[in-house]
């Protein structure tokens, strides 16, 4: 049964039954496979696309940045001499008139100043009323020669430095007035304090700041922009520009823009906010500077997913799609400006012309593509 020739027997007898097995299969495969259950091989992928079309106003530029409010008229508001802070009149967030006394030094020493300036005076000019009537006196002796030139003009000599004395004693008592005025810090204007940085009793130096003092008569917003945008502002009037704060919108205008960049990038600007009074937006917040304009030139701002940048070449392009033939053509663009919602771009794109909003790295020229959310 083991013998050798049982066992080659065998294996011709399998390999046989094998060979028709596997014949009968292809051919089962084979009519499977016919023609008329094959699909006809499509030339493109058709794929979905969604896409932006170009309105009437897209060729205003909007751009968004950010801006910390502050007041127009802010102050740092120090004493002019040194002294002993006897008294603090304010705290932070008093509402003042202008003039009203914020805060005192201990005056006795500058009053005291005042007080001896002033006896100067008194000294200086009698002085000098003795020395013109003496002048007076030896003018009328030397008409009739009484006396020498040489004791006339001595007598001037004294007369003049009298009336110098007197001027230089004035001086003084106007500079201890200065002085003694200069140890009451009052508001310049009808304003808030913002910061209080001095208590009674203290020491403070000359010109040492102790009030932050704002006036709310006008809110202004402090920011930066590309020089790009400043040229843009200076060169179109019709702009629009607000203020985002939590929900709510104010108008705003250009108050300054700077001719000197302040970090090697953007200018400097200074707008102007328009606040309801019955909206308190207190200076010192983080808020949005949104601007909207017309382009001088075919700028339109499209989303990212619409711009593909090929590797090779680094030259970039987005879709126009052709309502007629359902068909996507590439056409060259040029980045100007990268924004958190988009690119904003030089294209060529008409007025009505639609494209492909977003996977343009998905895609390419000349295929066929089919627009999410119409029928066929």
């Amino acid at each position: 049964m083991n013998s050798p020739l049982y066992i080659y027997e065998r294996s011709v007898m399998l390999l046989r039954k094998f060979r028709k097995f596997a014949f009968i299969s292809l051919l089962v495969l084979l009519q499977g496979c016919s023609s008329e259950s094959i699909p006809e091989p499509t030339n493109q992928n058709i794929r979905a696309v969604s896409l932006n079309k170009v309105n009437a106003d897209a060729y205003y530029q909007e751009s968004r940045f950010s801006g910390i409010t502050q007041t127009e008229s802010r102050a740092q508001l120090s004493f002019g001499v040194p002294g002993k802070v006897q008294k603090v009149l304010v705290d932070i967030g008093s509402r003042l008139k202008a003039g009203a006394v914020m805060a005192a030094l201990d005056l006795e020493p500058y009053q005291l100043a005042v007080d001896n300036a002033q006896t100067e005076v008194s000294k200086a000019q009698i002085a000098l009323e003795e020395h013109q009537a003496n002048y007076e006196r030896l003018n009328r002796l030397r008409a009739t020669n009484a006396i020498s030139q040489q004791a006339l003009e001595a007598a001037r000599t004294n007369f003049l430095t009298a009336q110098a004395s007197v001027h230089e004693a004035k001086s003084r008592v106007r500079l201890a007035e200065r002085d003694l005025s200069q140890a009451v810090i009052k508001a310049p204007y009808d304003g808030v304090v913002s910061t209080r940085l001095v208590e009674p009793f203290e020491e403070v130096n000359q010109n040492q700041v102790v009030f932050n003092f704002d006036s709310p008569a006008q809110l202004i917003v402090e920011s930066s922009i590309p020089v790009s945008l400043a040229n843009s502002l200076r060169s179109t009037n019709e702009q629009a520009i607000s203020i985002s704060y939590q929900g709510k919108s104010f108008d705003a205008e250009i108050a300054h823009i700077a001719e000197r960049a302040s970090n090697g990038l953007s200018l400097p600007i200074k707008l102007r906010i328009q606040v309801p009074e019955d909206y308190f937006l207190p200076p010192g917040i983080v808020v949005s500077v949104n601007y909207r304009l017309k382009n001088n030139e075919n700028l339109l701002l499209v989303p990212h997913g619409a711009v593909y940048i090929e590797a090779t070449s680094n030259n970039a392009f987005l879709y126009s799609f052709n309502d007629e033939s359902s068909t996507v053509s590439k056409k060259s663009i040029e980045i100007i400006y990268i924004q958190p919602t988009g690119y904003l771009i030089n294209s060529k794109l008409r007025t009505g012309e639609r494209y492909v909003a977003a996977g343009a790295a998905f895609i390419s020229n000349g295929q066929q593509v089919r627009v999410v959310g119409e029928a066929n």
